[in-house]
């Protein structure tokens, strides 16, 4: 009812909205959240343990006992739908899985703002294709991060689409993401800050320096709670630099599949961002993902198999910088903490959104650059005087 409610809103605020679009994305989310269901049924899944937690006082009698970063905040946030409304573990899902549908609306509302142009991939519309997949659905369906952490994203990449007017959707969704994950927000600042200082296009210089002001204060609050996160000791940072393999085997220990912390680092980060293919798909669910990830090589080589792709990761807007740079440096982390393709797979579905995004921003400035030469063709045409054949030459009436 809710979801409905929030589809009716978007579609009367933003003209460019197809109701009908966000109703088929809800269904396809909520089928997608019951075939989760039925997959935790009969495997392990953290979202049973953190309903446990709260339900038996893990971490004390009160609400602010769960209070803090990681596994905690996704208990703290369950707690009072749990202990005050008294949510079975079924309802608890429910709710997570409308966190992630409101993080696919953040994400439409972006795509659909920054692309003008509608673009065909074996017949069918990108954009269409991007927004149902399924890996991105079944990961954000749950009482978990997948779920939470892609709304925090959403939101985030929402606000600096229109920076001036969205500060408070930027500081919610980099509040969230902070939460669940500290060291990914600390690189989509990063990535942000690096995405402002190098763009000329779509923000003025004072909110540019706005933004990097407020990035910068944020990043001397926070960076200490990253480096505590995942493992790392401030002193040994300087020393040693920032090393994630241990962190990484810790992860291999919590899921299946192929171990991937022993891999070189672009192995590490191609496997963790293409991989299962179709020769190592770990059972029924990686084959579909396997599918899934031809999709994405497939779009990837759009992107990188010409030089006007390449040259466009350096000349895109702000936003679209900020998102390809968040895409790569969050890529890389993940990839050395996943620790095994199991974990991968559910870990990449937060982030290939914004690969998507920027393959299509990409695809529609080559459009756009096709449709200035045609009517740059029709004007010169337009403007060439035609010689009456009277007054031609004997050698240009034959």
């Amino acid at each position: 009812m809710f979801a409905f409610m929030v589809i009716e809103r978007v579609a009367a605020k933003y003209k460019f909205a197809d109701a009908n679009f966000l109703r088929s994305l809800l269904l396809y989310h909520a089928l997608l959240s019951v075939a989760y269901y039925g997959y935790v049924a009969f495997n392990p899944s953290d979202s049973k343990f953190y309903y446990r937690k709260v339900l038996m006082n893990f971490r004390g009698p009160e609400w602010m006992d769960f209070y803090g970063t990681s596994t905690t905040f996704i208990e703290f946030v369950g707690y009072p739908f749990i202990k005050i409304f008294g949510f079975s573990y079924e309802a608890v899902m429910v709710l997570f899985s409308f966190f992630g549908f409101l993080g696919f609306i953040y994400f439409y509302i972006f795509f659909k703002e920054n692309i003008k142009y509608k673009h065909k991939v074996f017949g069918f519309d990108l954009m269409t294709l991007v927004f149902f997949l399924p890996n991105l659905h079944f990961w954000s369906s749950s009482f978990g991060k997948g779920s939470i952490i892609f709304l925090g994203i959403g939101l985030y990449f929402f606000g600096i689409s229109k920076i001036k007017s969205r500060i408070p959707a930027i500081i919610i969704g980099g509040f969230i993401v902070y939460h669940v994950r500290p060291h990914i927000l600390l690189v989509m600042l990063v990535s942000s800050a690096i995405g402002f200082v190098f763009s000329s296009k779509g923000v003025s210089v004072a909110w540019r320096v706005f933004f990097l002001m407020c990035a910068s204060i944020v990043f001397f609050f926070i960076y200490k709670n990253v480096l505590a996160a995942v493992g790392i000791d401030e002193s040994e940072l300087m020393t040693d630099g920032l090393d994630l393999t241990h962190r990484a085997n810790e992860l291999s220990k919590a899921g299946s599949g192929v171990n991937i912390s022993n891999y070189s680092l672009g192995m590490q980060v191609f496997t963790f961002l293409y991989r299962p293919l179709f020769f190592d798909a770990p059972g029924a669910l990686g084959l579909i993902v396997s599918v899934e990830n031809v999709f994405y090589l497939f779009i990837t080589m759009k992107l990188l198999g010409s030089w006007n792709g390449i040259k466009f990761m350096f000349t895109g807007s702000f936003y679209t910088k900020s998102a390809l740079l968040s895409f790569i440096t969050v890529s890389i982390a993940l990839a050395q903490i996943s620790g095994n393709l199991g974990i991968a797979m559910r870990q990449k579905s937060q982030i290939m959104i914004l690969l998507m995004f920027v393959v299509l921003v990409f695809l529609d400035e080559e459009h756009q650059k096709k449709l200035n030469k045609q009517q740059l063709v029709r004007r010169r045409m337009a403007q060439t005087p035609i010689q009456p054949i009277e007054q031609a030459t004997p050698n240009a009436i034959l």
